[in-house]
């Protein structure tokens, strides 16, 4: 892609600023295509950033994705964003965090990688469009998302700097708050930043005055960085800190009691004349604690359950890159070590207890090299990747398997004739799983191509081909008893695992062509990829007869089992703009993708419907004001497998103004559906709470009317 003159580029920038139009840029001497979002704190920061921009006050940072062609969120809670990427989500893609691969605690993803994050603190975030680079990530079949946090700022200078910024923020429709600020002090080689986040907020509303309970949320973050840089060498020391108090997941079976997280990291560069090194070590210790009682009705106290969830991650990654003749060369070792336990228990019955994992382990490691080459008008990545992926876990127990013969929980029914008791299945699954051989481990390659060709001034070609593979998480493996622990599904529906499954192999293909002038850009690409043993819930089996007995006594009517099918998902994406002149600027996104399984007549679950984004922007010398048109289709392409429902389509109306008071001084005004229209997201769940104002297992209507305001000062 061409590159654009700054007045050009200033324009794009501002165009994108509302909503979140993110623009497509080339990475410097790559092939690689990718969206880009980054914060805007002042209106200096938009005069000098090449990004495109996203909100400060997102209290979790998934919701910057709804600008990105391909892009969406699973949206379970208002703390936890699940990325999709192509109708791909959860840790299909490779979600990053200054580098580190972010692995929550808890089982059903209620603290998804991208809630650790704290919007006033991230530079950036850099979505991969098409096939990720091998070096993105050790699971990057689903691609590729990096979020960059900012670090103290070196000057280099002898008298001591400080700065930073301040901002309050306000939204009525659910009294949500947020206060941040970010201090940032250098002297010498030396700086030093310290942050510190609040942000809470009630029960949303529709635009029909339903209240959608819980959707409430209560988190703090705050955090330091320490850093050297002399130039040829950088060394930092980061420490953050997540306390997310009770909120509310209403498309899952419990809600978030509190998740607590230190999150340690160490990393450095040096360079060495036309080599550099770069190094990173991470510590992540999350304690998560859910329940299906606090703020959710529950009559039946023996149906009380609270789970309490602990891991523990540390990851590494050094890679070498070396300049070579119109290229580079990078080689690199990476690696995701996690320890995981989930216990649930009932707080009205000291004797009740389920382990749900035990002393689960998943270790995975990789070796890549990178061979990057500008090859007359074609510049060309070629990257291979090793990986292994090691698993093993504890033994389990439940009280259940204690349960006299033929005795039941109140509001269990006995199936005719079946001749068991909970008691003797529960003991049946868990001497089962407890007698199996555990530890398992897969060895994978993957492979990524991508060139970039400049066929005329104004056009180029973009080809990319990918064989990725994904081993399966410790959920799909050892979820041994009837549960939706299952990473964020939220299709309502039970699950076992199945420690004997196969990797995923994807053969990807993408070809993009971006025509792109002085006045207009269009950015279309075309994808289609084969999945070989994808990971999809299916009907269990007369082999998997204790645990569907077990299921129907306990009132579970859907229980499928991890097991590898035959897929392919295919569509298409595009991103454009046209510069209307200096003031006016029309910019667009679009995004179709269809998932298909091959083995039966069925589509895959929780795939975004086709969607579509206008806005319109005006650019003054002290504010940027735009006007979005958002349209969804409806989705009718569900999966039968998972009892999905179809859902509507709709379209809304947003509009943004952001007055630059001063250089320091930024305004922020945003009104979100504005002709207060009652609509349900696809990817936004089933209510799953019993006595709130949508019935059990309806699709969670999304907020009607809602406004923002919001002031930053930068000092």
């Amino acid at each position: 892609m061409a590159h654009l003159d700054s007045h050009f580029k200033l324009s794009l920038i501002i165009a994108a600023l509302f909503p979140l139009n993110a623009i497509a840029e080339q990475i410097k001497q790559s092939p690689m295509e990718v969206i880009t979002i980054s914060q805007t704190r002042t209106k200096t920061d938009v005069i000098d950033v090449d990004y495109a921009t996203g909100s400060n006050t997102e209290v979790d940072l998934a919701s910057w994705l709804s600008s990105v062609p391909g892009a969406n969120i699973n949206r379970n809670g208002p703390v936890s964003g699940i990325a999709q990427y192509r109708g791909l989500y959860g840790d299909r893609i490779s979600t990053t965090v200054d580098g580190h691969g972010i692995v929550g605690a808890g089982p059903n993803a209620m603290d998804s990688p991208l809630s650790y994050a704290t919007p006033l603190l991230v530079d950036s975030m850099t979505v991969y469009r098409g096939i990720a680079p091998v070096s993105a990530g050790i699971n990057t079949l689903g691609g590729a998302i990096e979020v960059k946090m900012r670090k103290a700022q070196v000057h280099n200078q002898d008298k001591i700097n400080i700065d930073g910024d301040v901002q309050v923020a306000y939204a009525p429709n659910n009294d949500g708050q947020t206060a941040s600020a970010v201090f940032d002090i250098s002297k010498g080689d030396w700086a030093a930043l310290v942050y510190g986040n609040n942000q809470t907020g009630d029960d949303i509303e529709s635009a029909n005055n339903e209240t959608v309970s819980p959707s409430y949320y209560d988190k703090v973050q705050s955090g330091l960085d320490l850093r050297f840089d002399n130039q040829s060498t950088e060394l930092g020391l980061s420490y953050h800190y997540t306390d997310t108090q009770e909120s509310g997941t209403p498309a899952l079976p419990m809600d978030i009691g509190y998740v607590y997280s230190h999150r340690l990291s160490i990393d450095g560069s040096k360079d060495f004349n036309d080599i550099t090194f770069n190094w990173l070590i991470g510590y992540l210790d999350a304690d998560h604690e859910m329940d299906n009682f606090t703020h959710r009705d529950n009559a039946n106290l023996d149906k009380y359950r609270s789970n309490h969830a602990i891991a523990q991650t540390y990851d590494f990654k050094f890679s070498i890159e070396k300049e070579i003749k119109d290229g580079m060369l990078t080689l690199g070792v990476d690696g995701i070590m996690s320890e995981h336990n989930s216990t649930i228990t009932n707080p009205n019955n000291a004797m009740f207890r389920m382990d749900n994992f035990n002393d689960v382990e998943d270790e995975r490691f990789g070796l890549f090299v990178e061979w990057q080459q500008q090859i007359n008008q074609t510049n060309m990545q070629l990257g291979i990747r090793y990986k292994e992926a090691s698993n093993d876990s504890g033994d389990v127990y439940t009280s259940m398997s204690m349960m006299p013969a033929m005795s039941m929980m109140p509001g269990m029914t006995m199936m005719p004739n079946m001749g068991m008791s909970m008691g003797a299945l529960a003991s049946d699954l868990m001497m089962e799983f407890n007698n199996s051989d555990k530890d398992v481990s897969d060895e994978n390659i993957d492979i990524a191509l991508t060139t970039s060709t400049e066929l005329t001034d104004h056009v180029s070609l973009y080809v990319g081909l990918g064989l990725k593979n994904r081993a399966p998480s410790y959920q799909e493996r050892y979820l041994w008893m009837p549960m939706e622990s299952t990473g964020g599904l939220a299709d309502g529906n039970t699950y076992i695992g199945d420690i004997n499954l196969d990797s995923e192999t994807a053969y990807q293909t993408d070809i993009g062509i971006t025509y792109q002038s002085a006045k207009w850009m269009i950015s279309p690409h075309i994808y289609y990829q084969k999945i070989d043993d994808y990971i999809q819930g299916t009907p269990l089996t007369m082999e998997d007869s204790s645990a569907q007995m077990l299921a129907t006594m306990m009132g579970k009517e859907n229980t499928l089992k991890f097991s590898n099918v035959e897929a392919s998902l295919y569509g298409l994406d595009v991103n454009a703009y046209y510069h209307i002149n200096d003031e006016f600027h029309l910019s667009a996104i679009a995004s179709y993708v269809r998932g298909k399984r091959d083995d039966i007549n069925d589509d895959l679950y929780r795939i975004a419907p086709l969607n579509a984004q206008v806005t319109l922007s005006y650019l003054a010398d002290d504010f940027v004001t735009s006007l979005t048109l958002v349209g969804v289709a409806a989705q009718n392409d569900v999966s039968r497998t998972n009892k999905e429902q179809a859902s509507a389509g709709y379209g809304l109306l947003n509009a943004e103004v952001q007055y630059y008071i001063s250089n320091d001084l930024t305004m922020r005004l945003g009104v979100n559906n504005i002709l207060d229209k009652q609509y349900q997201d696809h990817l936004g769940g089933y209510n799953r709470v019993q006595g709130s104002d949508i019935a059990v297992m309806d699709r969670l209507p999304k907020e009607g009317i809602n406004s923002t305001i919001e002031l930053t000062y930068h000092f």
